[in-house]
């Protein structure tokens, strides 16, 4: 891959998303992602075991770099969320508790190139989709299992193999990057209206089948990997 600064990979989606866990929070909704939303901000909660629960924020940043620093960190999420209502104040309250916040910058990495040399990245390394979309597991085994499937056709010469590496996976790739897109969009609206639209779109999710309708083109995975005809393991 080219050397070069990392941010000229990056893609930043315009969010920033920060999460940690609390112990005994009430309400507690067993099995169950709840969120509140207005414009450009949402905010998330879902039940842990032992009576622990993961609180989320996510938000539009588009220009304010992600601060460093846990007192910095928690200063940005007041500030954001100082004024919202719902549960929010109850969550600000056990932010300041917390001693471990995951905070930073929702964004991609986009290549030109995965490989260079005998070097190959495979995963998020390569072409991560984002945070909030997820998927990171699955790609990274998708395409480690075709790096290494290519390797075997070509006997291991990485000239021969890199490049269908890249030729197999560059355009599913390029699909789920351009969805994950979408998806950042759709979770956090930056409008009222978006917002409206969103929680309209989120109640047919109800109606069995609309669910699958509206989003198996995010999340199905039609891809087809290669038979590889791997050696017989040997004991």
């Amino acid at each position: 891959m080219p050397s070069a600064p990392e941010h000229e990979f990056e893609k930043k989606l315009g969010y920033v998303v920060a999460a940690f866990e609390t112990q005994g929070y009430r309400p507690r909704d067993e099995d169950v992602y709840v969120m509140y939303g207005r414009p450009g901000q949402l905010v998330g909660r879902f039940t842990l075991r032992d009576n622990r629960s993961l609180l989320l924020f996510v938000f539009t940043c588009q220009d304010d770099p992600a601060p460093v620093g846990l007192h910095a960190q928690k200063a940005m999420l007041r500030q954001r969320y100082r004024d919202a209502k719902w549960e929010c104040p109850r969550i600000l309250e056990e932010l300041d508790k917390t001693t471990e916040l995951y905070f930073d910058s929702v964004s991609q990495i986009r290549m030109n190139r995965w490989t260079n040399g005998r070097v190959a990245l495979t995963g998020d390394a390569a072409f991560c989709v984002s945070l909030l979309a997820g998927q990171g597991s699955a790609l990274a085994m998708i395409s480690a299992y075709v790096l290494a499937g290519e390797l075997l056709r070509a006997e291991g010469r990485h000239e021969k193999a890199f490049p269908k590496y890249e030729a197999y996976l560059r355009d599913y790739i390029g699909t789920k990057q351009q969805g994950a897109e979408r998806f950042a969009t759709a979770l956090a609206p930056k409008t009222q209206v978006g917002l409206w639209f969103r929680n309209l779109v989120i109640r047919t999710f109800a109606v069995p089948g609309l669910a699958r309708l509206a989003v198996s083109r995010e999340i199905a995975d039609l891809l087809e990997l290669p038979d590889y005809r791997w050696p017989a393991a040997v004991d």
